[in-house]
């Protein structure tokens, strides 16, 4: 259900009419004077208006559209995302249709233009995992759109380190006419959209001091015969009582036994490592950054996390690292 519609006088987008605005629009296209059409497949449209209230078009006739329906609450943020770029004085419209240069095919919730700038603000509230997020995200910037995502309470499924050139926000929960908060920043989705479109926002990577106890064994690069350490997997530490240093001892005590490694499971733990200790961090401690490779020598693999090489970036192997 799209917040756009295609018709003989232009593109029409709900989210910049208010409600005489749209309650004429209604009017005229019941009196057969103004003729709409869906942007997905080019059947005719009806507009219509959410229970809360929300401004959307419908199709007259579902037909074989294959375009899966949104719901309310992704219909409700991707409004409101569109006005305030529009407030923010971007040129707006909804569900653009795009192409990269390799040939794929994307659709922005929310895409805006600003002089040379071209931006693509994505709602998404069913779960979607980081890979997916940054294959999405690497697609636009391929067609030279920068992307900002705009993810619902446990719609991101974090299996990766999202940095600066993956933007991603969390939503409070998302209630049809109720604003939803941007967390951590306690600020109103359209504030903040407005305040980001006005480069009021500032990239920062916070500070830490929760230690992490990673361990590793000595091993050879099996590409460039370097020496390594091969990453096996991390024991997260607190803070002592009297807030001092703690040792590897503070880590081991009351530890579970060694568990097994195998295949599946050193790259379980690569992935939980990965997800809250950065590649810099283990690079600076001499030991294998982690990555993740879905194909090897052609071949898809079943667990993908594992270690690459410090000096070469080669992916070395589980099934010998286990």
């Amino acid at each position: 259900m799209p917040i756009r519609a295609g018709s003989d006088q232009g593109d029409v987008l709900a989210f910049a009419l208010n409600a005489q605005q749209w309650q004429d629009l209604r009017t005229r296209h019941k009196a057969k004077a103004l003729t709409l059409w869906m942007p997905c497949c080019n059947v005719p449209a009806v507009p219509k208006t959410s229970p809360r209230g929300t401004f959307f078009f419908a199709h007259a006739c579902r037909g074989e559209c294959t375009t899966a329906d949104e719901s309310p609450e992704h219909l409700y943020c991707k409004s409101l995302i569109a006005q305030a770029a529009m407030d923010a004085g971007w040129s707006v419209t909804s569900e653009w249709p795009g192409q990269s240069p390799e040939g794929e095919q994307w659709v922005a919730d929310v895409y805006c233009e600003k002089g040379t700038a071209k931006l693509a603000l994505e709602v998404q509230l069913s779960p979607q995992r980081d890979a997916e997020t940054v294959r999405r995200q690497t697609r636009y910037r391929s067609s030279g759109v920068r992307g900002a995502w705009f993810f619902g309470a446990r719609a991101r499924q974090a299996t990766m380190e999202l940095d600066q050139q993956t933007p991603a926000f969390s939503l409070r929960s998302v209630v049809v006419g109720e604003e939803p908060m941007v967390e951590p920043f306690g600020v109103r989705l359209t504030e903040f959209v407005k305040a980001m479109l006005h480069k009021r926002l500032d990239w920062a990577i916070p500070l830490y001091n929760r230690p992490h106890l990673v361990e590793y064994i000595e091993d050879a690069c099996w590409a460039c015969k370097k020496p390594v350490k091969q990453v096996l997997e991390h024991v997260e530490g607190g803070s002592s009582p009297e807030d001092e240093a703690l040792t590897a001892a503070d880590f081991y005590e009351g530890r579970w036994d060694s568990p097994a490694y195998t295949v599946a499971s050193i790259s379980k733990r690569l992935e939980a490592l990965h997800a809250v200790v950065s590649n810099d961090d283990l690079a600076a401690q001499g030991l294998n950054p982690v990555g993740r490779k879905d194909v090897i020598d052609g071949k898809p693999t079943r667990f993908p996390f594992c270690n690459m090489c410090l000096h070469c970036k080669a992916p070395q192997n589980n099934h010998f690292l286990s």
